[in-house]
């Protein structure tokens, strides 16, 4: 509602007041306002235990409401009438909440004058206020309000089917909580009032809401919002009908307990709706008369000349992506236009698609291909590596992949930007636990896979890197552009004979150990999925550390950097210490990349000596990249002539660092 104005409403250009001078300056007014009706009410300084519960109730939720409707962010030149709706609607909500909040706890003996007038002087304060400050910060005027100008868009039509569909289910829903509460559906005296209150309040509700418009396009989400909306909105009229109008004969059960079975039920009815409206639209190819009109006019077609076909196809890409493909988004294009040669890739050479479905490579088997561009992105893909793999065996060597991706950091900042602090706090965790931890869990994963089709995951950074890693390609350039990471890699590399990449909490490392075999060494996940497929890309992009660690390495998760701290993530490793793939103390086990960035004899001494648990770092603690390799130099030079007392003297100097002077790993 924020954008409502009066047509030809000129933009207010000016700096409003800090929102949180706002905030306490209206906690001050919600305050006198309630002292105030509550003196008229009963005496100036008396204040009953039920009227002090009241006053914490309201303090609780004028600071829900307006963190909710953001009222404190007033912007001036959206125009002087949408400050006041702003205003109004607070005011509005605050009263909803504080119904409800008494209808809930049954307080019904609370006043009514006590609530509504509150909540009336202080919209009344706030309105006034409002009046005064506002040529203050306003500024002067200039240009036009962009969203009253904008045109409407004409209504698509009210559905009676859903309506009348609907109806039967707002019946349904009452008769069936009165059943479960009753034990059969004969009404109690007097409830007949509380059916019609109840069909009263869902048509005004739904009408307000618009839910009964056809939808021209829109998915289930989409659709299901506005009746969603409309339940929420007959949830909070109803109890502040009943505290109103003092209805304590009926039940909160009946009352509520009707429009939460209501909102479920119509939960379905919109599936069923947006499947069949789906189904229908595959079935016929033309949804209007006019439109098979149109169609079925016949015309004498231009044969194209080959000539110009062939010109066509053998055109650069770089004006088709700049024109048509990237057209509105300009920045995504000059990304792309750096990151690889655009001019030199023709256009029968490149695959540009907007599906999360499979590429299928069999029909294009021969043809050459040296570009793929999807502009869906890959949180959509039901089978991500088998996509990347698809892709891998279409193009040719030195093709090129380009991939876009929303990640756990984009999507966050996005819910942020969106969404007051704390009310994004509690979605972000909600959303988190659906999209990100339930495709990692057993058995919960078939059923989120079986809901969802895979279809808009959380996938990490540094999962979607390495999974494209783990595929074939290299990183040849990434960059996030309006909250989303598009990634430039190429096909230089054959896919991973790694089966089994590592994606629960216990990760099975491969490492090189003792004559250089090749170790299973166990730890917990400190890492997101497919991280150690990009280790040396993120050693070449961020560098190393004093003492040898990656410069801020944005692998890590935020548990994971606490339990490396705390080396909770190498307790597993007690067990290969235990097989005897380690000693205690010694050399730590190296990846095959990291490995090879030692020097040669260094990497001979380490073949002859098993790794350990407790690295010579600790004794020494070296500070650059070169000073380790010379501290474990020195060790192994040492450990290879006294093997044992070498130990113990190491040990002894680590247990000292680590103990006493609190050395730890970074």
């Amino acid at each position: 509602m924020n954008g409502i104005c009066a047509e030809g409403t000129e933009v207010l250009r000016g700096a409003a007041p800090r929102p949180w001078l706002l905030g306490v300056g209206d906690f001050l007014f919600l305050n006198v306002a309630f002292w105030t009706v509550n003196s008229w009410k009963g005496g100036p300084w008396h204040l009953s235990d039920r009227n002090f519960k009241l006053l914490l109730a309201f303090w609780g939720g004028w600071f829900l409401v307006s963190l909710g409707t953001r009222k404190f962010r007033i912007r001036p030149w959206k125009g002087y009438w949408v400050g006041v709706w702003d205003i109004l609607r607070s005011g509005l909500y605050l009263a909803y909440a504080m119904a409800l909040v008494v209808v809930l706890m049954g307080e019904y003996a609370v006043s009514r004058g006590q609530v509504f007038g509150t909540c009336l002087v202080l919209t009344g304060l706030e309105l006034a206020i409002f009046m005064v400050m506002y040529p203050a910060f306003a500024g002067r005027r200039s240009g036009t309000d962009e969203t009253a100008t904008r045109p409407r868009t004409k209504a698509e039509g009210i559905s009676s089917l859903l309506m009348l569909a609907d109806m039967a289910l707002v019946g349904l829903s009452f008769f069936l909580v009165h059943y479960f509460k009753r034990g059969d559906f004969e009404l109690l005296p007097g409830y007949e009032i509380l059916v019609l209150l109840f069909y009263g309040t869902w048509f005004v509700c739904s009408s307000i809401t618009g839910k009964f418009r056809r939808k021209a396009h829109g998915n289930f989400y989409q659709i299901l919002w506005p009746w969603l909306k409309a339940g929420v909105l007959m949830f909070l009229s109803l109890a502040l009908i009943v505290f109103l109008f003092r209805f304590a004969e009926f039940s909160r059960i009946q009352v509520f307990g009707s429009v939460v079975v209501l909102v479920y039920l119509e939960s379905i009815l919109v599936a069923f709706y947006v499947a069949r409206k789906q189904q229908r639209g595959l079935e016929e190819d033309v949804e209007s008369l006019e439109e098979r009109q149109r169609l079925l006019r016949q015309e004498r077609l231009e044969v194209m000349d080959p000539a110009r076909i062939q010109e066509r196809l053998f055109a650069p890409v770089r004006g088709l992506l700049r024109d048509r493909a990237f057209k509105g988004d300009g920045e995504v294009f000059d990304f792309l236009d750096q990151a690889l040669d655009l001019r030199s890739v023709l256009r029968a050479e490149m695959v540009l698609r907007d599906s999360s479905d499979l590429i299928q490579w069999d029909l294009l088997e021969g043809h050459p291909v040296r570009l793929v561009i999807n502009l869906r992105k890959i949180n959509d893909m039901r089978w991500v590596n088998r996509y990347l793999l698809e892709a891998h065996n279409m193009l040719l060597a030195g093709g090129w992949l380009v991939v876009m991706a929303h990640t756990i950091q984009t999507h966050r900042e996005w819910m942020f930007q969106k969404y007051p602090r704390v009310l994004a706090h509690i979605l972000y965790t909600i959303d988190f636990a659906i999209h990100r931890v339930a495709p990692k869990l057993p058995w919960i994963k078939q059923l989120y896979f079986s809901v969802t089709k895979g279809r808009d995951r959380r996938l990490s950074r540094a999962e979607v890197l390495g999974r494209i890693r783990f595929c074939g390609f290299e990183i040849s350039a990434e960059k996030k552009i309006h909250n989303r990471l598009y990634v430039v890699a190429q096909k230089l590399l054959s896919p991973s004979h790694n089966e089994e990449p590592s994606y629960g909490p216990l990760v099975k490392l491969r490492r090189l150990g003792y004559r250089g075999e090749v170790l299973s060494i166990y730890k917990f996940r400190t890492m997101h999925p497919y991280s150690e497929f990009i280790q040396d890309y993120v050693v070449a992009k961020c560098g190393l550390l004093p003492g040898g660690k990656i410069r801020d390495d944005f692998r890590l998760t935020a548990w994971g950097k606490v339990m490396r701290r705390l080396w909770l993530d190498e307790l597993p490793m007690l067990y290969n210490l235990v097989k005897g793939d380690l000693q205690l103390f010694g050399v730590r086990p190296l990846s095959a990349q990291y490995f090879g960035m030692y020097p040669k004899d260094l990497q001979e001494l380490r073949m002859q000596a098993k790794p350990g648990l407790v690295p010579p770092f600790y004794a020494d603690m070296p500070e650059s990249f070169e000073e380790i390799c010379e501290s474990e130099r020195r060790y192994l030079r040492t450990y290879l002539e006294r093997k044992v007392r070498t130990q113990i003297v190491y040990f002894w100097k680590a247990f000292h660092n680590i103990v006493f002077n609190g050395a730890r790993s970074k």
